[in-house]
């Protein structure tokens, strides 16, 4: 990417953020180069970072992405919530450095013994006021950055395990360093770097060889780029410029004249805790980021690049740019508040709900129409789950449906040609838990628009196949019917527009 088109991403990059980040879906900005097909193209677009990515017909109008900002594309990546990337739970991964490391080594597992943290050892560095070597990662790994506004938690002298207390490191017997200072997060103002340093333990060894191998050590024909410090779900990291870093700590790397500034297009590399060896390549340098509160700007931003657990760890130049994390699928937030309200693993059933909007409502007039209601009014839906309550005898009637019809819909969906017949067993069941939907979670109108749906689609329905029933939704005399029922509920936001389609 040449300089003057870079120049002219930035500009049309500020003006995304400053139209679409205040919208709850887009959680950062960035420049670099359109993905199709899971592939890098050479095309120079804008990318807008979202929660969960929709069709453009899922989207209210007002909260539609622009497809092109000041003549250049936009390029939508679904990256999931952005989380700081230590953790305060067992982060899943398929070979986690989870050993013990001594001397302790770059890439492995770092915590605080007395807040349980952990993330990764990004290296170790000199502290330019007195010469001691410290281990450097992100400030919420030594820090924990949830009190450091007032640095309650983040005492001078608090000791830093390796493991990590959740990787077997909880005992004082595995302190390896002392939280010594970090980099303040302030909210409200825009941050440039997560980093912190702990002096090294009298007798504990230095070293600059990386965990288990798997990278070159830092060198001036290996230099030091970045440290990650924000991951999403699907991997998308957000990294602190190492010079910042290091400027700001007041600290050096080991070897001197071992950094260099992030190119965009070139490719990167670290080791992780939790993703061990990756690869991706750098897609922009000034990108933005709001994260718990926090804002972040000036920052590095690559696409499957690492995962909960690697927070702190020290990006390089180097390898080949597509060595990626896993692409796990992203939870619908509306699942996982319903089940954690009916505790039931509906979480687990993010694939086939899926599935089920893409291979049958989304085939139908009326499906659509119930999917895009989901999509724009979640927020509102999300909030009344989590603050809602139900009985006991509430959850075990909840449980009994979902153990009912579990294997049935999953049936159903690997076999589009099925024959099956909705019964009127289970057009009484829908009316059931219709009836049963509390005011905490359905207002009256709402519920009177249900009854509508119910009445029109649900009720004529038995006896009716999967074909049948897609039939009776396309009718389009019902469709208008219910779009009237759903017009009548104050607040509710409505899109007729039919149709899933490509951005």
């Amino acid at each position: 990417m040449d300089t003057r088109t870079a120049a002219a991403l930035d500009e049309a990059k500020a003006r995304l953020a400053d139209g679409y980040l205040a919208d709850p879906n887009v959680v950062g900005v960035a420049k670099g180069f359109r993905t199709r097909g899971g592939e890098l193209t050479g095309e120079p677009v804008v990318i807008a970072l979202v929660r969960k990515k929709r069709r453009a017909a899922l989207v209210s109008r007002s909260r539609l992405l622009p497809s092109t900002v000041g003549g250049h594309g936009v390029d939508v990546v679904e990256t999931g919530e952005f989380r700081f990337s230590g953790a305060t739970a067992r982060a899943a991964a398929p070979a986690p450095i989870a050993e013990r490391l001594r001397p302790p080594l770059q890439g492995g597992s770092v915590g605080s013994l007395a807040d349980g943290t952990l993330g990764t050892l990004g290296c170790l560095v000199r502290d330019r006021t007195d010469g001691s070597i410290c281990v450097l990662s992100a400030n919420h790994v030594l820090a924990n950055f949830a009190a450091l506004e007032k640095y309650s938690a983040a005492a001078p002298g608090a000791a830093i395990v390796q493991p990590a207390p959740l990787d077997g490191g909880a005992d004082a017997g595995n302190t390896v360093a002392r939280f010594k200072r970090a980099i303040p997060l302030v909210r409200g103002v825009p941050n440039s770097a997560d980093a912190a340093i702990a002096q090294l333990e009298p007798g504990i060894g230095v070293s600059s060889t990386v965990a288990r191998n798997l990278m070159a050590p830092i060198s001036p024909t290996h230099p030091a780029v970045g440290l990650a410090f924000l991951a999403s779900a699907h991997g998308g990291t957000f990294m602190a410029k190492i010079d910042t870093v290091l400027a700001q700590l007041d600290v050096e790397l080991l070897t001197p004249g071992s950094t260099a500034a992030a190119v965009e297009g070139r490719r990167i590399e670290k080791v992780g805790r939790s993703s061990g060896y990756t690869s991706s390549v750098v897609l922009d340098t000034t990108a933005t980021v709001f994260v718990d509160g926090y804002q972040f700007t000036d920052l590095i931003y690559a696409q499957r690049f690492s995962l909960v657990g690697d927070s702190g760890a020290v990006v390089c130049e180097g390898g080949n740019g597509r060595t990626y994390t896993p692409m796990p699928a992203i939870a619908c937030r509306m699942l996982g508040a319903a089940g954690a309200l009916y505790d039931l693993p509906l979480a687990n059933d993010n694939g086939y709900v899926d599935q089920a909007r893409d291979e049958f409502f989304g085939q139908s007039l009326v499906g659509n129409l119930v999917v895009r209601l989901v999509y724009q009014n979640l927020d509102v839906a999300v909030n009344r789950l989590t603050v809602a309550t139900v009985s006991p005898e509430e959850k075990a009637e909840a449980r009994r449906y979902y153990d009912k019809y579990r294997g049935l819909v999953i049936g159903l969906l690997g076999d589009p040609g099925s024959t099956v017949q909705l019964t009127q067993e289970n057009v009484d069941d829908i009316r059931a838990v219709f009836a049963g939907l509390s005011p905490e979670l359905v207002t009256v109108a709402e519920k009177q628009a249900m009854w509508v749906i119910f009445d029109d689609v649900i009720a004529p329905s038995a006896g009716f196949t999967r074909t049948q029933l897609l039939d009776s939704m396309n009718d389009l005399a019902v469709y208008q019917r219910v779009v009237a029922a759903l017009r009548q509920i104050p607040g509710l936001e409505v899109d007729e527009t039919f149709g899933f389609s490509s951005r």
